[in-house]
């Protein structure tokens, strides 16, 4: 406000001055320059600037007083209204303050100043045409412009020092207060600005930095060369880059750093410094790396995972095919895995894990790369082989210590291990073709009892391909109706009668033929495919049960063979086949179930509650194969079994005085004294049936009686009897 109140009394003071020193014409024809100075004054002083100098003008008038008096006030009020009209034009952008319009606006002011000096008398108004009024309008017109072009360049030239002022201010706030550290360095790289960032990230304050260069500030010993260049090249080829690297903070602590840099020029385009903006990466730089070692390696054991085993894969293969090298890929399974998770624990089995992880660690070299893929699955991938042959020891050394036990806390763990082994680029040309190669040849020495290892062989290739067919298939046969259930009979050896019946699945494949439970069955078992193939089975079963046992036998019962993997998956419930033989009214010794006696040690609680709903609804429970594997004499008594199924390996070599015979007669005798009764598989002839029966067999099956058959053949043989 006190700058506008000079301003007003500025314009009126060179008014009055005018006034006190008019430019005389002629006689009593006298002109001063108030329209001139009051127009600009409401053009660029505004408002308040113009009534100021406008009431101190006019207030000198009537000071003068004297003839004219309505006339002076009168130009002073027009002059002071048109220039703050023509300043309310150019702010509403309806007009512009150039040279042209300027000169309008002062031949409009000077022609109502002439037109305004019609009320003085004529003879007064007339001395003004005759002698003043050309000269005015030329004149005060061209001074109007003038004066108007002369504010106007100093108001831009204030206006642009004003901008200018506050832009560097609010560059200098900016910087100061910026989250980036704001630094600029001289033509020798020292610095000559340091903001409150600055100070925050690299701890040192605005005058510990000023002046010193880098390398005695925040550089690491091992980038002062390098970073030295970066500066140099700034500054030759005057162009901005960003780069990342390591800093060192005032209290020796590392610190990684983002860097913008760009050159500072003179006028003439010259370098004459830098200017860096730098943002400390180090949570973010931490962050990252976090994430990447999550994605690459396994979070139990710390080896690399699926993901960077593939990745050093890739590595190595472009290392061999520059160094015409070899590389080794050995796929690792652990052998009984299994049983530690389920004897001990998950928390056991993660630590034994770890352990193997340690083991595999100890036993390879630092450039080899020991990968876990998930579960119980490693790899070891070793480069730079010049001939495989060295991979056979290696794998024999890998053996033995695995098989040496583990120390688990309070435990001790004996596991063994069974290895896969393909070569680069013998057998494969890529990761993902080696790691198929490596879990097929493991695949074989799994099935080949573990503790071994096996190369990758083509046929081994083939297998999996028809394997994977296989399952393909599998998977549709229930819906596609492919399955049959062929009967051999289970002959009462004492009478003769056959009013049992051992129900057998058969696969009658659309193109391969009929395919054998041997082929099929072990991969149902591993694909849980059993499930729904067990159902089918019982079902199938119990509908011919139903079907005999009012055509034939009233009492008829069928076997049907279970598998270890329908008791411990949870969509097998022994409820939904009581339920199906209600439907089907039919009680519930028309079935009988064959369980296999590792099935009873193995899976434990699962196994043991569905066969009490079995044996309470008096579905018999059977024993197959018995004397081959591991029951115990408490969980036929605990379990309530029914049967024991001689296996076909004791029968096959039956003789009088024969060892075999004497095992024979020893389940015999140990299965009646627990009320248990005897079926002896793979009879095939006469000679082994009269000698269990003399043993005191209860039932016997095999080919002497007949091979396994359609239902409707062995229906047929059902009535020939």
């Amino acid at each position: 406000m006190t700058k506008q109140i000079l301003s007003g009394a500025l314009f009126a003071g060179i008014c009055i001055f005018g006034m006190i020193y008019p430019i005389y014409m002629d006689s009593g024809v006298i002109v001063d320059p108030r329209s001139v100075v009051l127009g600009i004054a409401g053009l660029f002083g505004g408002p308040v600037v113009a009534i100021i100098a406008a009431t101190i003008t006019a207030g000198y008038r009537l000071l003068l007083g004297g003839g004219g008096l309505y006339v002076g006030i009168g130009i002073i009020i027009v002059s002071t209204s048109l220039g703050l009209i023509y300043r309310y034009c150019v702010k509403k952008d309806w007009v512009k303050i150039n040279l042209v319009q300027l000169l309008l606006f002062g031949l409009l002011i000077q022609v109502i100043v002439l037109i305004i000096s019609t009320q003085l008398p004529a003879t007064a108004f007339e001395k003004i045409l005759s002698t003043i009024a050309i000269p005015r309008l030329v004149i005060f017109t061209l001074a109007t412009a003038f004066l108007g072009l002369l504010l106007k360049n100093m108001d831009d030239r204030q206006n642009t020092e004003i901008a200018l002022r506050e832009s560097e201010s609010r560059l200098s706030h900016h910087l100061q207060n910026t989250p980036l550290a704001a630094i600029a360095w001289d033509i020798n790289f020292n610095v000559t600005q340091w903001n409150k960032t600055a100070e925050k990230i690299f701890g040192y304050s605005a005058d510990e930095a000023m002046g010193r260069h880098p390398i005695d500030l925040i550089l690491i010993d091992t980038s002062k060369i390098e970073i030295d260049q970066v500066y140099k090249d700034l500054l030759e080829h005057k162009e901005g880059t960003r780069r990342s690297n390591y800093n060192i903070t005032k209290d020796g602590k590392k610190i990684a750093c983002e860097w913008y840099n760009t050159p500072i020029l003179d006028t003439a385009g010259k370098a004459i410094g830098a200017a860096s903006l730098c943002e400390d990466i180090t949570v973010r730089k931490q962050s990252e790396q976090l994430i990447w070692e999550q994605a690459h390696y396994d979070s139990l054991t710390g080896l690399a995972n699926r993901q960077m085993a593939s990745l050093d894969l890739e590595k190595e293969i472009k290392i061999a095919k520059r160094s015409n090298k070899s590389i080794a890929l050995l796929f690792f399974d652990l052998d009984g895995f299994k049983d530690i998770n389920d004897t001990m624990g998950h928390d056991i089995g993660d630590i034994l894990l770890v352990e193997v992880a340690k083991r595999l660690l100890n036993l390879t070299r630092d450039v080899d790369t020991i990968a876990r893929l998930g579960g119980d699955e490693f790899v070891l991938i070793i480069g730079g082989l010049d001939s495989p042959s060295c991979v056979d020891r290696i794998a024999s050394n890998l053996l033995k210590k695995m098989s040496e036990p583990f120390t688990l806390g309070q435990n001790k763990a004996y596991i063994s291990t069974s290895i896969g082994i393909t070569f680069y680029p013998q057998d494969a040309s890529d990761p993902v073709e080696m790691l198929k190669n490596a879990d097929q040849a493991m695949y074989a020495a799994k099935s080949n009892g573990g503790n071994s290892f096996q190369y990758f062989t083509p046929s081994m290739q083939q297998n999996a391909v028809s394997r994977m067919s296989l399952i393909s298939d599998l998977r549709i046969a229930i819906a596609a109706n492919q399955f049959q259930l062929h009967y051999q009979p289970i002959v009462n050896l004492i009478t003769g009668d056959i009013y049992k019946a051992e129900a057998l699945i058969r696969w009658q494949h659309p193109v391969r033929g009929l395919v054998g439970p041997i082929e099929f069955i072990p991969i149902a078992e591993e694909t849980q495919l059993i499930v729904d193939i067990g159902d089918w089975v019982f079902r199938e079963a119990a509908q011919q049960s139903a079907r005999w046992r009012t055509a034939i036998e009233p009492s008829f019962q069928i076997s049907i063979n279970t598998s270890p993997v329908q008791y411990k998956n949870d969509a097998f419930s022994a409820k939904d086949w009581l339920d199906y033989l209600d439907a089907l009214k039919l009680p519930g010794d028309a079935i009988m179930v064959e369980i296999t006696e590792g099935a009873l040690m193995e899976y434990g609680s699962s196994i043991d509650q569905k066969l009490f709903d079995f044996r309470d609804a008096n579905i018999q429970v059977s024993l197959d194969d018995f004397g081959t594997g591991y029951s115990s004499l408490s969980s036929l008594k605990k379990l309530d079994i029914d049967y024991l199924k001689i296996d076909k390996s004791f029968v096959d070599n039956l003789a009088p005085h024969s060892n075999d015979l004497a095992l024979c007669e020893a389940i015999i005798v140990m299965a009646h004294k627990l009320d248990l009764k005897v079926v002896a598989e793979g009879v095939e002839n006469e000679e082994q049936r009269d000698l269990l029966i003399a043993a005191g067999c209860d039932y016997a099956q095999g080919y002497l009686f007949s091979k396994p058959l359609p239902a409707i053949e062995f229906e047929k043989l059902l009535k020939s009897r």
